[in-house]
């Protein structure tokens, strides 16, 4: 049981450092083609963030464990958005681009809705996963969209100036970047393996059900690269990128995560899953969305009450859990 518990700690080591990896590159990937923070937060860094949940999910599906793949996916969104982004509002409010906020955030409210009404008849079907396969088409055709409305502005021009005296010295740094971003993916993947494998070893030793293991202790785990990556932003005062990095992992944890382990096995929705872990999904993401859509700005009472809920949440599995 000790190199268990080893080996499921390495997990959570390699998942964080490759992330932390993987960010880095896609980062200044980003920032070298003009991308604003709130969609380089939406689209490339959420895209790396969100990969150890896929590869967790994938994994367990792959293994049928298939009530972790769910409560993974479901459980890294309400820690995204009650634990991370509460905490980052609390230390740090502020306002967003209420469009890119308001486009993002029906998008997410659109793939909730599609997860619960899939999941009505006690499952998501292989048939399911290619419904939410298309809203993720359609998520990263806003993105492109996004993204190349905004590259508008940076025209050749300016890109000529710095071309010809850094040639020998960018494809150094290209050749560098694309190594790192390798060695990141990979680093995250055989984490979520190991995370995956003994995490299942864990909660069987000790009794407790995959369900709560995946909504609560490797949803946290495969949120610590969301969390790492906003705490910076924000400590670096690069607020766009802090939410649109939750909102774009949120919708992808949904549309890809989900999506994509259900086309391997079919995923059972338990009644946790529709009684608890639904409802208080939907009430911190509306929580977060409702009043920033009106006033454009996150509030520190909206942190407290996305931290609050949660709390609450985590505080209600484990007293289900012990009765």
């Amino acid at each position: 049981m000790t190199l268990v518990i080893i080996l499921f700690f390495v997990g959570f080591f390699l998942i964080t450092k490759g992330a932390d990896i993987f960010i880095d590159c896609t980062v200044k990937i980003g920032r070298k083609t003009g991308i604003s923070e709130l969609i380089l937060g939406a689209t490339i860094v959420s895209f790396a963030t969100t990969l150890p949940e896929l590869t967790v999910s994938v994994f367990a599906s792959i293994d049928n464990y298939t009530t972790m793949s769910l409560g993974n996916a479901v459980g890294s969104i309400i820690c995204n958005t009650g634990l991370i982004l509460g905490l980052v509002v609390i230390i740090s409010p502020f306002k967003v681009d209420k469009n890119m906020f308001s486009s993002k955030s029906i998008i997410l409210l659109i793939s909730v809705l599609t997860l619960m009404v899939l999941g009505a008849n006690g499952s998501i079907s292989r048939g399911d996963g290619f419904i939410l396969i298309v809203l993720l088409i359609v998520f990263m055709y806003s993105n492109i969209k996004s993204v190349s409305g905004k590259n508008r502005i940076n025209s050749p021009n300016n890109m000529q100036s710095n071309s010809c005296d850094n040639i020998k010295s960018s494809k150094h740094e290209n050749l560098k970047v694309g190594v790192l971003f390798v060695l990141g993916l990979i680093m995250m993947v055989v984490g979520s393996k190991l995370l995956v494998d003994n995490g299942v070893k864990i909660a069987n030793s000790i009794g407790v059900p995959q369900g709560i293991i995946s909504l609560t202790v490797i949803a946290l785990g495969t949120s610590l690269p969301e969390l790492v990556s906003s705490l910076t932003a924000i400590k670096k005062k690069h607020h766009g990128i802090s939410v649109g990095n939750i909102l774009g992992a949120n919708i992808l944890n949904i549309v890809s995560v989900i999506g994509i382990s259900s086309l391997i096995n079919d995923l059972p929705i338990l009644s946790q899953n529709m009684r608890i872990d639904f409802e208080f999904m939907t009430i911190i993401l509306l929580i977060l969305i409702l009043p920033t859509i009106k006033s454009g700005k996150l509030y520190r009472v909206q942190g407290l009450l996305l931290l609050s809920s949660y709390i609450i949440y985590i505080t209600t599995l484990y007293f289900m859990y012990l009765a």
